[in-house]
């Protein structure tokens, strides 16, 4: 009863905008007292309305997906601003906002496309579009919207049918962003190089245990952005934004991971996720990342209504805070490509001295289950109003000295087509060169056994080493001097959390095509004893030390085969190299 009570009094005196709207401008939602979500080929129809209605409005689409539908795109400006150029050059704060990459979980489509009419056809906010350019993606997988069912979120309450969390080969559009395979996030990636948003907001459904948020959030704002940024976000953003929503009757929290989902009192975990993801991959493009999260045992209505009052607030900070978040950008771009972090954080742990946040959450009860034999958690409509810890401090754990450029042979292209999908600028020589370099060995790979995302990712140890070596016409040159060069040290640098050669994209590496006969290496080895005497001191050493060694004939054999002349010195090396001095050559940009 206190928790229906709880809903019942936000939603009243928070109620949606639809009451004074005509019939004829009500979502689907709306009409089924938000029931109904919208299929894909509705809320095309409705954003071509808004765009014939509107002269503030233009519908397009920015690619294809994998099943051939349009990716929808509706760019709003008062000024008409409609061409991403002509965007870039005013002074108006450019708005991203993604709904729908898990297209179950889509209130955010509704909430927008209500709120976007309420500013251009019910004229509800009149100065709203001052001093902003919203990009608004209706629905970004459209191919797992479409498969449409009432039972593709067990988790979730309402609306009565919603789509899939995946696309149509079954990937995760929100682990895709670094490594780019499927057709929508390259079709993203250049969609967000060509309008360059000051903003991003990017809209889901979280899991999890129950409380009493209606939403939850995330906003990256550690040593994992550029300092301007992170600023920006503390002091000009975050505060202000969560102090206007709770004045609406929607408290907000950040994103709920509880240590223990039968006891919160043992605190929640925050911390740093790797750049897979939508909310850490665009800051490392020197760009603030919401990601909203509304709780998904709330009704339907209460989440669109929640997600509404939300995008409200952020206009409402950003038309206040524009010249800040503007200089913000320019100086986060600024630093990132004139005098980059060194040494530069790769990858993060989340400390053990945690702060404290007041949390609003329900008291549960755990009971031993009779069907699973464990316990499970079953929670009540008591409220549970206490402090816990959060451990949300970072360190870095990794970090590399960023070099002046990275070298990558011409016949590693694959790798520069994922590059130039993220904005990066890539040169080839027009002459050739020698050039001091740093390179790695990858020692003792191993591949994940179950595919993740539709790949096997593959963990290493790095081993560094210096060599002068030459390198053709045609090879390519990444410099360290670009607003992207975030991007471009997490994709290329391999202790990174999503660099390319993790993913997959260099396994030829470490594939062995030479191999010698044991009646060969016998003779081999015997001679290589006879005329090396450190040598033989260190193989029977290894034979005294290491029992597995000494029990493995073709071990004791590659001993001496791996010391050899004949062994591929090229196995295992990554070819990407890092220039340790400024390239001074002659280059072409690679369109």
């Amino acid at each position: 009863m206190v928790k229906n009570l709880f809903i019942f009094f936000f939603i009243t005196i928070n109620s949606l905008s639809s009451q004074d709207i005509p019939i004829e401008w009500l979502t689907k939602a709306e009409k089924s007292n938000f029931k109904e979500t919208s299929r894909y080929e509705e809320t095309i129809d409705y954003c071509i309305k808004l765009s014939k209605n509107s002269p503030f409005v233009r519908y397009t689409t920015f690619g294809k997906s994998g099943e051939n539908r349009d990716l929808p795109l509706l760019i709003v400006s008062k000024d008409k601003f409609f061409d991403s150029k002509k965007a870039r050059q005013t002074s108006k704060a450019i708005i991203l906002i993604q709904n729908g990459i898990h297209a179950g979980e889509i209130e955010g489509k509704d909430a927008s496309l209500m709120l976007l009419r309420d500013i251009v056809i019910a004229k509800k906010y009149p100065n709203m579009l001052d001093s902003l350019i919203l990009l608004i993606i209706p629905i970004y997988n459209v191919d797992g919207h479409e498969r449409f069912g009432k039972y593709n979120r067990i988790n979730q309450n309402g609306p009565e049918e919603m789509g899939w969390r995946t696309n149509a080969t079954n990937l995760n559009l929100n682990r895709d962003y670094m490594k780019a395979d499927a057709p929508e996030t390259k079709a993203f990636l250049k969609l967000f190089d060509s309008w360059l948003p000051d903003f991003f907001i990017d809209i889901h459904t979280t899991n999890g245990a129950d409380y009493q948020y209606s939403l939850t959030y995330s906003i990256e704002s550690q040593e994992n952005v550029a300092l301007p940024i992170r600023k920006w976000i503390n002091e000009k953003f975050l505060y202000n934004v969560l102090d206007n929503l709770n004045q609406k009757g929607y408290p907000a929290a950040p994103y709920i991971w509880l240590k223990d989902n039968k006891d919160p009192s043992k605190g929640m975990y925050g911390g740093v996720s790797p750049p897979r993801l939508s909310n850490t991959y665009i800051p490392l493009q020197n760009r603030p990342a919401l990601l909203i999260e509304t709780h998904m045992l709330k009704d339907y209505k209460t989440r669109v209504s929640a997600v509404y009052q939300f995008l409200l607030s952020i206009f409402e900070n950003i038309n206040s805070n524009l010249s800040s978040l503007k200089l913000s950008v320019k100086l986060a771009d600024e630093f990132t490509m004139n005098s980059l972090e060194n040494p530069f954080p790769l990858r993060f742990e989340t400390l053990s001295e945690p702060d404290t946040f007041f949390f609003l959450g329900y008291k549960s009860v755990v009971e031993k289950s009779e069907i699973s034999g464990a316990e499970w958690v079953r929670w009540t409509d008591e409220p549970l109003n206490l402090n816990i810890p959060w451990y949300n401090r970072i360190k870095a754990t990794s970090s590399i000295s960023p070099p002046f450029a990275y070298i990558i042979p011409k016949q590693w292209q694959s790798a520069i087509e994922i590059l130039k999908y993220h904005g990066i600028m890539v040169e080839t020589l027009k002459e050739p060169i020698e050039a001091q370099v740093e390179y790695y060995k990858l020692t003792n790979p191993k591949w994940q056994e179950r595919p993740y995302e539709g790949r096997h990712p593959v963990s290493y140890n790095t081993e560094k080493y210096s060599s002068f070596k030459k390198y053709p016409v045609g090879t390519y040159i990444i410099r360290l001097n670009q607003r992207t060069n975030r991007i471009i040290i997490n994709l290329l640098e391999p202790e990174a959390p999503d660099a390319l050669v993790a993913w997959g994209y260099f396994n030829s590496i470490f594939e062995q095509k030479e191999y010698a006969e044991d009646y060969v290496l016998e003779k081999l080895a015997r001679d290589m004893l006879a005329n090396d005497e450190k040598l033989k001191k260190e193989f029977y050493d290894k034979l005294s030390n290491d029992s597995t060694f000494a029990s493995n004939p073709r071990a004791r054999l590659n001993f001496f085969y791996q010391r050899s002349p004949y062994w591929d010195n090229q196995l295992n090396i990554y070819p990407i190299v890092r220039a340790v001095n400024e390239i001074k050559a002659t280059t072409e940009i690679v369109k």
